[in-house]
């Protein structure tokens, strides 16, 4: 299964990522709002580097079985904007080559919609962000698992084996794409 692929060979990468973006501290008492700030931007440049490119490639026939509509995120730094450090001049010009190294760069966008939920659980109860409602990190509110279900699901029932190659090289873009940003 595709699904399982990407995460055993994604680890290491994952894991840095994790590390670059400071997530052990989020469950400590010391994360502070310059913390969540950098995290913020961080994926703000992410989405706003890969999610056009990504969705623009997928076919008609993932529409549907992935609920597109429902998984664009970008629109939802808009009522984070206070938070988002950007000039602008972050914003870079990624090739994606084709839909499945596409569908491998959406795996780490929805991978990370998991990640986001527990963030915000928990620092809703830091008194530092307690005016925050957190609209990003819980983008699909308590649907979050099922649509994470949904996409794993079509991955590993639409994705063709002779696909998993590019699917992969989409995922680890994503990764070192995450990795290559300026601390």
């Amino acid at each position: 299964m595709i699904a399982d692929i990407l995460k055993h060979q994604t680890k290491e990468l994952h894991d840095r990522v994790e590390l670059k973006f400071n997530s052990s501290k989020i469950f400590q008492d010391d994360y502070t709002s310059d913390d969540y700030r950098k995290l913020l931007t961080f994926n703000y440049i992410f989405l706003k580097t890969f999610e056009q490119p990504v969705f623009r490639l997928l076919s008609e026939k993932y529409g549907d079985m992935l609920m597109l509509r429902h998984r664009r995120k970008l629109h939802l730094f808009d009522l984070e904007r206070e938070d988002v450090i950007s000039s602008g001049d972050d914003i870079h010009e990624i090739a994606v080559n084709c839909e499945a190294e596409a569908l491998g760069i959406l795996y780490v966008m929805e991978g990370s919609t998991l990640g986001g939920t527990m963030i915000a659980k928990k620092l809703e109860g830091n008194p530092l962000f307690t005016d925050k409602t957190f609209p990003y990190f819980r983008c699909y509110g308590e649907r979050t698992g099922s649509m994470w279900k949904n996409f794993r699901f079509v991955l590993n029932d639409v994705v063709r084996e002779e696909e998993h190659d590019q699917v992969l090289i989409g995922a680890e873009k994503a990764y070192h794409f995450l990795l290559g940003l300026p601390d």
